[in-house]
């Protein structure tokens, strides 16, 4: 995928922890910022792939804006939100992206010199998943702090690899 859709999207959600941080945003409100922010960085993706529809495209860049498109549209539209549901979507795109990244870094190492990044990435993007799924009830107060500073490292690794992998775009 070309890098400029990539970054928009790592952006997109930068802005979004930056904000749920610095505002202290609550995990309710952040929930439709995250959720909005997921289908913007699914309809770029889409965009970039119907433009680049006769291209080879790798599946693994499909997958993205599927798991951000699910995840976005089940956050915005489940009718019984509670915070453990807002955890919970939150923590499966996490892992999903995640296991995204590892597949990424495994599956094209011979491609890619910079595979242990993918494969580290993964690793940190599945770990913060797990940990924010299994947030103890007394500090969920702080939890969007933990969200916002996943978003801010996702974004930032994300923008980083958008750029490096101008040379090997069959990369995730």
């Amino acid at each position: 995928m070309k890098s400029i859709y990539s970054i928009l999207r790592a952006s997109i959600l930068i802005v979004i922890a930056i904000a749920s941080i610095s505002l202290s945003l609550t995990i309710n409100k952040m929930r439709f910022f995250f959720g909005v922010s997921l289908l913007i960085g699914a309809a770029l993706s889409g965009i970039y792939l119907f433009i680049h529809f006769d291209e080879h495209i790798n599946e693994k860049v499909i997958m993205e804006p599927l798991i951000d498109a699910f995840a976005g549209l089940v956050i915005l539209t489940h009718p019984e939100v509670s915070t453990r549901f807002i955890l919970t979507d939150f923590s499966f795109w996490m892992a999903m992206n995640g296991i995204l990244y590892l597949a990424g870094g495994f599956f094209n190492h011979q491609k890619s010199s910079h595979f242990w990044i993918y494969v580290l990435t993964g690793l940190v993007t599945i770990i913060f998943g797990f940990t924010i799924i299994n947030y103890n009830d007394e500090f969920l107060s702080s939890v969007t702090y933990l969200m916002g500073f996943s978003l801010i490292l996702y974004g930032i690794i994300g923008i980083y690899l958008s750029i490096i992998r101008k040379n090997t775009p069959l990369q995730p």
